[in-house]
């Protein structure tokens, strides 16, 4: 290719063969043969389905040492008050003398480190604040600790479109 015939191309009315768009046809029977000799169209490349968001925490499966890591860093952010921060922040089993105290009584030993439903957990603590504690506010504050923590366990929402 020289010069000229690039300036012709680049200059001319008509478009060269090569570069040439290839429309599809609508009718069957006269254009069949046009068709075989058109190079088929290329699939097309599709992004893969979006995957759903995981839960920012999975406290249902859960070590006690984990479980403290997560509301030390919710406390840390402002997700929690000192007061929810205080009351389930320190789980039971981190204590060195667990075993000596609540290991006795149960019969199991400390285990910090096997992953545990602590969701659960505190769940059945908030139902027994709820049954056996008189102070309202202890309540209210046991309420409000599991509301963040159940809402971290949850799937993000999107809020915009």
């Amino acid at each position: 290719m020289n010069i000229g015939s690039t300036l012709l191309r680049l200059f001319s009315d008509r478009p060269s063969p090569e570069t040439q768009r290839l429309e599809p046809r609508l009718s069957n029977a006269v254009d069949n043969q046009a068709a075989k000799t058109e190079k088929a169209a290329e699939p097309l490349i599709a992004l893969p389905p979006p995957r759903p968001e995981e839960p920012r925490y999975d406290l249902r499966n859960v070590s006690p040492r984990e479980f403290a890591d997560i509301t030390h860093e919710l406390y840390m952010e402002g997700t929690l008050n000192w007061d929810e921060f205080q009351m389930i922040g320190f789980p039971s089993e981190l204590s060195p003398r667990y075993n000596e105290t609540i290991g006795a009584l149960t019969g199991e030993k400390a285990k910090p480190d096997q992953p545990k439903d602590m969701l659960g957990h505190w769940e059945q603590r908030v139902e027994f604040e709820r049954k056996y504690n008189p102070d309202a506010d202890q309540v209210r504050t046991a309420e409000n600790a599991l509301a963040k923590l159940s809402w971290q366990s949850q799937t993000p929402v999107k809020l915009s479109a």
